[in-house]
């Protein structure tokens, strides 16, 4: 800031006004509280905007895959193929999954058509189904789907709750079941759901790793592992919401395909 002399005028001349001084030290009182207040102010809304909860809208207009999942068209195919090799991959032809430390994959088997129709990672006591579906151009079939999800939770006697998860719009339910026993009971689940050129990869987390909120202890190896999946959509026609097909893995055995109880 500059600042610019004025002269002095002779001291016989100055004449002291204390009304004036006063006056003069209130007005500046205020302005000094004016500003705090503003400053007060700026600095609520400030933190309100940071806090404020987005809505589903701006959920869905975030990209969420960067970090993955991804579609075949964003990896090296040599280097796909040389993990797949190795064995640290498994291809179950429209998905291809990273072969995970300490988890257990079972496919549950359509048995009149003998078609895979979803897979199952297994760790301790919790568990990520995942399956993918055709989606228009356009994306935008989650948005469409999830709140019949929520209505049909909600009208089988159960709750559903749509919140902001790692892949945006996450769904969590908790819906009455039955045990072999006859026991009755409630099963929680997270939904997360990535979007990608014309499909939609679903994931469901089961048991304790449902119970958790946040996306460490037991979520964290059934985030990473969906995060890895490489969705191979494939250039057939298929109407939205239509499931990919999967095929069983070349070294699978029976141990990974469920017995007829339908236990998966």
């Amino acid at each position: 800031m500059i600042f610019r002399s004025r002269r002095r005028r002779n001291d016989s001349e100055v004449t002291e006004d204390p009304a004036l001084d006063e006056t003069a030290a209130a007005a500046e009182d205020a302005e000094v509280d004016d500003s705090s207040a503003s400053d007060s102010v700026d600095s609520v809304d400030s933190v309100d905007k940071e806090n404020a909860t987005p809505t589903l809208a701006e959920l869905d207009a975030q990209e969420w895959r960067d970090l993955g999942p991804y579609d075949v068209a964003d990896v090296d195919t040599d280097s796909l193929e040389d993990e797949l090799e190795a064995g640290r991959r498994i291809d179950l032809g429209s998905l291809v999954l990273a072969a995970g430390d300490g988890a257990e994959l079972r496919l549950q088997v359509d048995e009149a058509s003998q078609q895979v129709v979803s897979a199952m990672l297994m760790r301790g006591d919790s568990a990520l189904e995942v399956g993918a579906f055709a989606a228009p151009r356009s994306g935008g079939l989650w948005a469409e789907i999830r709140d019949e999800l929520v209505q049909a939770a909600h009208e089988a006697g159960g709750s559903a709750d749509l919140v902001a998860g790692p892949f945006g719009v996450e769904l969590r339910r908790l819906l009455p079941v039955r045990s072999p026993d006859g026991q009755e009971g409630y099963q929680p689940s997270r939904m997360w759901v990535a979007e990608g050129p014309r499909w939609m990869l679903r994931g469901i987390v089961y048991g304790q790793a449902a119970l958790e909120d946040g996306l460490d202890g037991a979520v964290a190896g059934f985030l990473e592992a969906f995060r890895m999946i490489v969705v191979r959509r494939g250039d057939e026609a298929m109407a939205p919401g239509d499931l990919l097909p999967l095929s069983l893995p070349e070294n699978a055995t029976p141990a990974d395909v469920p017995d007829e109880s339908g236990e998966a």
